[in-house]
């Protein structure tokens, strides 16, 4: 395993942990506090590292970005969580697939096991129809929202939504790698 130190925020390599809200609402997100370090293994990310953040709301709102339910995690103190394994009882945990991100000088493969189309409207439930595409590819990178989602009316009709959004599958279409690779560092959306 090899921790890694990168300055700039980025959501391959970090999660938000505690948002401090910026004056500026375009102010980008900074990395303030290293929580707990991450680690790769070889390309392949094994944990990401905790960040306290300072940034704008056009970027990550406090209250949203650092309390939103993280997917793809077990436990988390600070916040709740959605993993398939939750329900299963006892060892459920080691029956369910592992998220897969990878990061090479020339790409980037976000859960690389998920097999369904983050656009394709059969692949997608109900709940997560109601994210615009922009909002599904910032919960696949950051693995929750960073903003109050567009349909925010809509969703508060549907109780347990964020349960019920099941993202596990979601996978980036192959013309999307080269833009989020590009993006990775700025946050966008729509």
């Amino acid at each position: 395993m090899t921790p890694f130190d990168h300055g700039g925020f980025d959501p391959f390599f970090h999660e938000i942990v505690d948002v401090e809200q910026a004056d500026d609402p375009a102010a980008p997100i900074q990395v303030t506090q290293v929580v707990w370090p991450g680690l790769m293994l070889g390309d392949l990310l094994f944990s990401r590292a905790g960040v306290r953040v300072r940034a704008g709301r056009n970027h990550a709102q406090r209250g949203v970005a650092d309390r939103f339910p993280l997917y793809w995690t077990f436990r988390r103190n600070y916040r709740p969580t959605v993993d398939e394994s939750h329900g299963w009882g006892s060892h459920s945990q080691w029956a369910t697939d592992f998220r897969l991100d990878y990061r090479t000088s020339t790409s980037l493969q976000l859960n690389v096991a998920g097999d369904a189309g983050i656009d394709v409207p059969g692949d997608l439930n109900e709940e997560a129809a109601q994210l615009t595409a922009g909002e599904r590819r910032e919960l696949l990178r950051h693995r929750c929202l960073l903003r109050a989602p567009d349909a925010a009316n809509v969703l508060a009709e549907m109780p347990g939504w964020e349960k019920e959004l099941s993202p596990f599958a979601w996978r980036l279409p192959g013309s999307d790698t080269g833009v989020a690779r590009a993006a990775v560092g700025g946050e966008r959306r729509g």
